[in-house]
């Protein structure tokens, strides 16, 4: 709980400053896309604040994984409604197979003229937000049409559980399912359902991670080119944002597809996978706490305007003092520059 709050302070606080200089220091050739930046800020401030608390746990054994939440006597939800929660925790984490796969092909689209008024301009701008909602809603259904609670899963993880967590399964609210069915002579058959529901998510994850990297691709060759031809302040604009993306792609990549993926491959393989189950529950947390930081870091108005504040609150001369002043010297809040751009 305590690295679970700490993540989620982290998380909420960096997502707010980080609109705040996207609404305060961000360039004028920015354009449309800081809202497709706040966008993804909101995202990852909600959920960092919904994780806190609905304290989902994960867990795989054998040939089946279990995503639950546990109700105390004295929680505000019943049972039935809990399984909501883990529902919409589901759903939220859908969304984010979307998110930047809708940032690569703005990013490609503000490059490529051509791309950008045919796919990306106008009304159409708006294709780039309600992507991520529709996949939010096409995972929630799968969860709820093929993963939800039944008797078969009961029996199966009703030991795993009462192991892990020292629980009934009674006093759980779950999703989950085994891809597998088990015949009395040890027959093993596959559970067509399961099956059905993991294909269309890896179609998400799929498609997501293709928009990624095939728009990506093209971005780095579009740049090449025009940054050979000609050298602008907008150019590297477009650079900064692009590098800063890379890296907020790699972070979700390394943090939660891949150990989602693990998650999910284990049990379809029928294997055990403790170590995995704790992994993921660490490194998902930790994702919106860590995904702002390439902004800060690589875009330079961003970055600027943060090492002003650092400045002013560490009593440092801001500008061209001399080597040895410093110590000596103190700056009000006064003297930064925090004006819109």
């Amino acid at each position: 709980m305590t690295y679970q709050l700490t993540c989620t302070s982290i998380s909420i606080f960096l997502n707010l400053i980080l609109i705040m200089l996207i609404w305060r220091k961000s360039p004028p050739q920015t354009g449309k896309y800081r809202w497709l930046m706040t966008f993804t800020a909101c995202f990852e401030t909600f959920w960092g604040a919904f994780d806190l608390p609905a304290e989902i746990i994960a867990h795989s054994v054998g040939c089946a994984f279990i995503t639950f939440r546990i109700n105390t006597p004295d929680s505000l939800l019943d049972p039935e409604h809990s399984s909501w929660v883990v529902l919409t925790y589901t759903a939220i984490f859908g969304a984010s197979m979307a998110v930047f796969a809708s940032h690569f092909v703005y990013r490609f689209g503000s490059i490529e003229v051509g791309f950008g008024k045919k796919f990306t301009s106008g009304w159409k701008f708006s294709l780039l937000f309600l992507f991520p909602m529709f996949y939010s809603f096409w995972w929630a259904a799968v969860v709820r049409i093929w993963f939800w609670k039944n008797p078969d899963m009961d029996e199966y993880t009703s030991d795993v559980i009462n192991r892990t967590v020292g629980q009934h399964i009674e006093n759980i609210s779950y999703i989950g399912t085994k891809f597998y069915n088990f015949g009395e002579n040890g027959t093993m058959s596959f559970n067509i359902p399961a099956w059905i529901g993991v294909c269309q998510m890896w179609f998400m994850v799929g498609t997501s991670i293709i928009c990624v990297f095939g728009f990506g691709t093209l971005c780095y060759l579009r740049l090449s080119t025009t940054l050979s031809i000609v050298s602008s302040a907008a150019n590297n604009l477009q650079k900064q944002l692009f590098y800063s993306l890379v890296l907020q792609t790699l972070i979700p990549l390394i943090l939660m597809h891949f150990p989602i993926t693990i998650f999910f491959l284990c049990p379809m393989l029928n294997l055990d996978t403790d170590f995995a189950t704790a992994f993921i529950l660490i490194t998902i947390t930790l994702y919106p706490a860590v995904d702002p930081l390439p902004s800060f870091l690589i875009i330079k108005t961003y970055r600027e305007a943060v090492f002003d504040v650092f400045r002013a609150v560490l009593c440092l001369k801001n500008g061209n003092s001399q080597q040895g002043a410093v110590g000596h010297s103190m700056i009000s809040m006064k003297s930064v520059k925090w004006s819109p751009s």
